[in-house]
This record gives structure tokens, C-alpha cells and sequence, in this order.
């Protein structure tokens, strides 16, 4: 008697649910009625102590170079703070009993004789008008020395008041009609309003100054540090 040969069942026979995946099948031939195991995966777990990783240290040599540009940049703050606190805004004239009559600049710093003028040569003083830029002030005066080598102004800044600068010609003028009886002095002194931008600037170089000293300090500290971490022994 001849029996029917038993055949096995084809994988695209079977249900959905009994498939194997396709990466299985083209991997492992698509045995049906097999199990495949999957190889365990190996993992490295590294169980040594955890270290934060050093701090970014600037070195000496940067710190010199920033040191040295911040102490390049105070040199044009000194010297144009210098210049406006030089300025000569405050005007003297000191007349000596009899004469002559002498005619001083001064600065913070320094200080400028513009001349030495006998009496013979003076003739007079006289109140100067000027044209304001404010509207509300249209007039503003200063005085003014007349001599036979021109005429030399006597306050550097101009004053809203006539009155004022009339008193110091009436005074001056009392002077020339009696000079032997004692000595003149006349005194204008604007410096506080013409420095104030040249104490800004010295300010300023004195702030950039600073910087660039501690910026040196700490470029002597971090290079004394290298020194030292290069001498130590290694172990």
C-alpha cells in the first residue's frame, strides 16, 4: 500500500503570525519548526573613579600680552588728560608800584609769561563785547588790556555780567592815574570750567592704569606657578 509522503509545510504556507522576520530569514535560511537564539551582547562598564576634567588655566604669556596692551592704551589717556588740565585759564596781570605791568597764563602744570609792558606803553583797559551763542544771554563781556603791542584779553572765559567787568577796568584805570601809591594785581581764574574734560581723560588712565597693573601682577604670579610646576620632581 502506498502512502502519501508527508511534506513539509512552505514559510509563505504558515500564518502571519508564525513568520519569522525577513532579516531572519535571509540570515538563517528560513528554517520553519526552529528556534534561533539571540547571542548575547557584551557591554564594557568601566568602574574606575570619575574625574572632572582639569580647569582651563590662562598662561603667563597671555597675561603679559593683555597687560601690555592695557598699559599702551593708558599712554593716550594720560597724555590728552595732561593737555586739557594744561591748559592756561587762569590769566594774571601784577603791576609792580611805578610799573611795569606784567601779563601771566597758568595752568595745573605750567605756566606762560605773555609779556612785561612798561606804564609808557599801556594805554588803558577796556570792556570787551561778544556775541553769545544762547539766545537767552545775547551779550557777554571780558576785559581787556590795550597796549602799544596789541590787545591782550584778561579772562580766558566770558562773563555774563558788564558790571563786574567794569569794576576791574575802573580799578586798573585808578591804578594807571596813580601808580606810585601801591601795586595792581588782577586775577581771573577759569581753570575748574576748562579742565574738566582733561579730568575725565586722567581719570580714565588712572582706571586703565590700575587694570593694567593687576593684570601684570597676576602674569608674575602665573609665571612664578609655571616655574615652580616645571622644577617639582615627576613622579
Amino acid at each position: 500500500m502506498h502512502l502519501p509522503r508527508h511534506r513539509e509545510p512552505r514559510w509563505w504556507t504558515l500564518p502571519r503570525a508564525a513568520r519569522l522576520p525577513s532579516d531572519l530569514r535571509h540570515s538563517c535560511g528560513a528554517f520553519p519548526g526552529r528556534e534561533f537564539a539571540r547571542a548575547p551582547t557584551s557591554r564594557l562598564v568601566y568602574d574606575g573613579a570619575v574625574s572632572n576634567p582639569a580647569p582651563s588655566v590662562t598662561p603667563s604669556r597671555s597675561l603679559f600680552i593683555g597687560a601690555i596692551g592695557v598699559l599702551a592704551l593708558a599712554v593716550p589717556f594720560f597724555i590728552f588728560g595732561l593737555a586739557f588740565l594744561d591748559i592756561k585759564a587762569r590769566v594774571e596781570l601784577q603791576c609792580q608800584r611805578g610799573g611795569p605791568c606784567t601779563v601771566t597764563r597758568v595752568g595745573w602744570l605750567t605756566r606762560d609769561e605773555v609779556g612785561t609792558f612798561p606804564l609808557a606803553e599801556i594805554q588803558g583797559a577796556r570792556v570787551e563785547r561778544g556775541r553769545s551763542r544762547r539766545g537767552s544771554q545775547p551779550s557777554i563781556y571780558r576785559p581787556v588790556l590795550v597796549t602799544t603791542r596789541g590787545e591782550l584779553p584778561l579772562s580766558r572765559e566770558w562773563m555774563a555780567e558788564e558790571a563786574e567787568v567794569q569794576r576791574a577796568v575802573d580799578a586798573f584805570e585808578r591804578f594807571r592815574q596813580a601808580p606810585e601809591a601801591s601795586p595792581f594785581e588782577l586775577v581771573y581764574d577759569d581753570r575748574p570750567q576748562a579742565s574738566r574734560m582733561g579730568a575725565l581723560f586722567t581719570v580714565a588712565a588712572m582706571l586703565v592704569l590700575c587694570l593694567g597693573l593687576w593684570l601684570t601682577t597676576r602674569a608674575l604670579k602665573r609665571r612664578a606657578e609655571e616655574r615652580a610646576r616645571a622644577a617639582a620632581p615627576r613622579a
